[in-house]
């Protein structure tokens, strides 16, 4: 019947495709794909065997994750952290302008936060050197106040 093996996969294909559309008309849903590097998707896939799903059933949770709560950009706010002395650790808190707290941690140890703190005061001085920052009370000036003649 298929004179090589190129045109068996191709049918097998075609047929594959005729049906995966005609599932998706009958059950009116969509197929949603991504591309990644092989890289990407051998960690995606560690994770998702780790976590005991199949990859489509993790990408239909995480989009429908992202569609009934999405994350907004546009907010403003800030970090609290606060020491529980009882398990001696700390709490990560991200308390909104609005008014909303959000969780972040409950259960970050003091070595956590020292290297932390250690690597965020790393990139903030390579910044200061970048942006030629001297003194401490200085902040950035925005591009378009510069150009024009600052």
């Amino acid at each position: 019947m298929f004179t090589n093996m190129e045109s068996f996969i191709k049918l097998f294909l075609l047929l594959s495709i005729m049906a995966k559309e005609k599932w998706d008309n009958k059950y009116d849903v969509k197929t949603v794909s991504a591309k990644l590097t092989q890289r990407e998707f051998s960690h995606f896939k560690d994770y998702c065997e780790k976590k005991g799903v199949k990859v489509s059933t993790q990408l239909k949770h995480l989009i429908k994750q992202e569609i009934e709560d999405p994350i907004s950009v546009n907010v403003a706010g800030k970090s609290q952290f606060v020491y529980n002395p009882a398990k001696d650790n700390f709490s990560w808190r991200a308390i909104l302008d609005k008014g909303v707290i959000s969780y972040i941690e409950d259960d970050l140890n003091f070595e956590f936060l020292k290297q932390l703190r250690n690597a965020l005061n790393a990139v903030i001085d390579e910044r200061d050197t970048f942006i030629q920052k001297k003194k401490d009370d200085s902040v950035s000036i925005p591009g378009n106040i510069v150009r024009r003649g600052l």
